[in-house]
């Protein structure tokens, strides 16, 4: 971890948390469908039927054509800055015929004219006035079917095929560089404990106090351990909202949304899917096992990646509990969407809190014991 990562940590920074929730104060754009279709046609070359996709803070449409392809339009948040549009293309350029699991391909421009409207010389993206007046940048890249990543079985294959896959596109990934990957984001597991002021939006106080505890305890872990672990671009998202199961459920059919990626700890990239796939069955380590099985066929954790792997699965846990239930009362429209994941969180973290707890707390306290005293 470099020195810049390692300044994350630091929870007393006045304007962190401000910094790095920029992106999710701004809410979806507002775009028809109509107007979805017309610029397909008119910028890309693509006519089809019209669809709205889900999304927390863009506005996205598949558009399939009469022969079957079918492209993602994507109408980009005004929140996001231009570096991370471009970094969002360049990862899709960078694993184009290199990675092993499938992910979508850019789509540029197809018509100069438009290119030359936005003021701009790449076609890698449109500057766009909606018929309301707001501006947006709009984006197009290949729609990867097939089915969503809640059809992933809840067996040992299934699980081992998903950890394997992880470990191909950190390979993939092990070369790619951006500024943009190194910026403040919210969801950035070794920032959780930067979500201290946003604690009250919890309404069980057992658990608010739960939460606490653990980013009391996390972050002293993380400062010591965290610069020993190796770090790299990663996908940062890895939930079945991002994920493409195979017809029978078994193996991996892409991987989506490269939108949260950033430079940090690879581990975390595990320990979020893991934090996902564990709720969905009464056997949580067995899951994980498998996982890591997978993971670990092509690429070996270290010592200290299997020391904080749990630490940063419960991370990402309080980070989908305080995160989503403060997104949710900022737009209550959105807020089925929003906290589709937030149950499965709770009670994953619930359940995994406890144990975590007691062995790290008494590490702490072991720890203190042999701290020298002042003379």
């Amino acid at each position: 971890m470099t020195s810049s990562s390692t300044a994350l940590l630091k929870s007393d920074e006045p304007d962190a948390l401000a910094q790095a929730s920029q992106g999710f104060l701004t809410a979806v754009p507002q775009v028809r469908a109509a107007d979805a279709a017309a610029l397909a046609r008119e910028v890309y070359g693509i006519s089809g039927d019209v669809q709205p996709l889900s999304g927390e803070r863009d506005r996205n449409f598949l558009i399939r054509a009469k022969d079957g392809s079918a492209v993602t339009l994507k109408f980009i948040s005004a929140a996001e800055s231009l570096a991370e549009t471009e970094m969002q293309i360049a990862v899709l350029k960078h694993l184009a015929g290199r990675c092993a699991v499938p992910v979508p391909l850019h789509h540029p421009m197809q018509q100069p004219a438009a290119a030359e409207a936005s003021a701009k010389t790449s076609p890698d993206w449109l500057d766009w006035c909606s018929p309301a007046g707001e501006r947006l940048r709009v984006r197009c890249y290949s729609f990867l079917d097939g089915k969503p990543g809640s059809d992933l079985q809840r067996n040992a294959t299934a699980w081992q095929a998903w950890g394997l896959a992880i470990a191909q596109l950190h390979g993939a990934l092990a070369d790619f560089a951006h500024p943009a990957t190194e910026r403040p984001f919210l969801w950035d597991a070794r920032r959780a404990p930067l979500l201290r002021p946003w604690l009250e939006v919890v309404d069980d106080a057992p658990l608010r106090a739960q939460i606490a505890a653990f980013w009391t305890l996390f972050e002293p872990r993380l400062a010591r351990l965290g610069p020993q672990l190796p770090t790299q671009t990663i996908h940062n998202d890895l939930s079945p909202s991002n994920l493409l199961a195979s017809d029978d459920g078994l193996g991996i059919a892409g991987v989506l949304d490269f939108g949260d990626m950033l430079r940090a700890p690879r581990v975390a990239d595990l320990a979020i899917a893991a934090s996902y796939q564990m709720p969905l069955t009464d056997a949580p380590d067995a899951a994980l096992a498998a996982m890591l099985a997978g993971y670990e066929s092509l690429l070996p954790l270290s010592a200290v990646e299997q020391d904080l792997l749990p630490d940063l699965i419960l991370a990402r846990l309080t980070q989908r509990m305080v995160i989503t239930a403060w997104r949710a009362r900022l737009y209550p429209d959105n807020r089925v969407y929003i906290l589709r994941s937030q149950a499965t969180a709770t009670a994953l973290f619930s359940r995994m809190i406890g144990g975590w707890l007691q062995a790290h707390a008494a590490q702490a306290d072991r720890r203190a014991d042999t701290q020298p005293t002042a003379a």
